[in-house]
């Protein structure tokens, strides 16, 4: 790990839990039980890393106009479906007819802060479904209870979903939403095309930052990446996205369009430039847009629903140049269980 990794990601973490009042304290915690009881330490340190940032509720709003199945007028007028993700029950909507494009949420995210790529893919032609992830917005608990979830639960979900609508033409995701989508994609989830909208290329980095901005000694450090490959029942490197899909046969793995801001505080944006290399795919870099306005900016959305319309050779994978693809738009102004700050 770089100092550059280092520093992003410590930033962010830190930023998080001072904004819960508890990085002191929660120090103190961890080096006395470092000591005195480790196998605490580490389930405490997973109930935080497994514990989304709970964000403002907001009223739902009336649709704008007649609804449906086959119209867009607001994010609670689509046709409404459940579906049942390891012993909880998942709350989507989809709109419109045609092939499929799935849209992921991230962590700490809701299905919400991607409705404004639902009238676009709509009037071009396809069924647009979007749902909240387990412990997140209008959906139940998980495995884990209230407030908590995993990465491979974000897959899972996005899995079961797939199954029970149709084959995925395209999938767009944001963040944690994002490397879940590469997570069941690379585990052998069929997907036409694929967005990510600034992911994370490994949880690794992340953990260790995690680590550090709470004061998780080694002994504690340990239990805790114990506990959480015993949780998901796999290794911690099976969740190393850039490694795996660098690992492929050239054009196993389906286009991949990755959007990432200069400015993103969240996630590294070195993170979207590995996964563009890695799977192989297109990168393109916005400036000012930061980790969340990114979904709602109208370029962006274009490009995202520009790439989901590609046909033909231009829809195959290949390498890029280290330089961008495209011009980057500017704006003023600017794992395996989730992570602290994301979404």
């Amino acid at each position: 790990m770089t100092s550059r990794h280092t520093r992003s990601k410590k930033s962010t973490i830190v930023r998080s839990f001072r904004r819960a009042a508890v990085t002191g304290t929660l120090r103190v915690v961890f080096r006395t039980l470092e000591h005195l009881a480790p196998e605490a330490g580490g389930q405490l340190a997973l109930r935080l890393w497994c514990t989304p940032p709970r964000r403002r509720a907001t009223a739902p709003t009336p649709p704008a106009g007649p609804g449906g199945a086959a119209t867009f007028t607001g994010p609670y007028d689509g046709a409404a479906f459940t579906v049942a993700v390891d012993g909880g029950t998942v709350h989507g909507r989809a709109w419109g007819s045609g092939p499929l494009v799935y849209l992921a949420h991230g962590w700490g995210g809701t299905a919400g802060q991607l409705h404004g790529f639902v009238p676009p893919l709509v009037a071009a032609g396809y069924r647009v479904v979007t749902w909240d992830a387990l412990s997140h917005g209008r959906s139940g608990p998980g495995a884990l209870g209230p407030h908590r979830a995993t990465l491979s639960e974000f897959a899972d979900v996005l899995t079961a979903v797939v199954r029970k609508h149709g084959p995925a033409h395209a999938v767009i995701a944001h963040s944690l939403g994002a490397s879940a989508t590469g997570l069941a994609v690379l585990d052998g989830l069929p997907v036409n095309r694929l967005v990510m909208i600034a992911p994370l290329a490994d949880p690794l980095p992340y953990i260790g930052a995690f680590r550090r901005a709470l004061g998780i000694g080694p002994v504690v450090g340990d239990r805790l990446v114990t506990m959480m490959e015993s949780l998901v029942g796999r290794s911690i490197a099976d969740f190393d996205l850039g490694t795996r899909a660098a690992a492929r046969p050239a054009g196993e793995l389906p286009p991949l369009l990755v959007l990432q801001d200069r400015n993103d505080r969240e996630v590294d944006p070195a993170d979207g430039a590995t996964m563009a290399t890695a799977w192989p795919g297109r990168l393109h870099r916005t400036t000012g847009l930061g980790h969340n306005r990114i979904l709602a900016d109208p370029e962006v959305v274009r490009r995202a629903v520009d790439f989901v319309r590609e046909t033909g050779t231009d829809a195959e994978p290949r390498r890029p140049a280290l330089a961008e693809e495209m011009p980057p738009v500017s704006r003023a102004g600017g794992v395996m269980a989730g992570r602290p700050a994301m979404g």
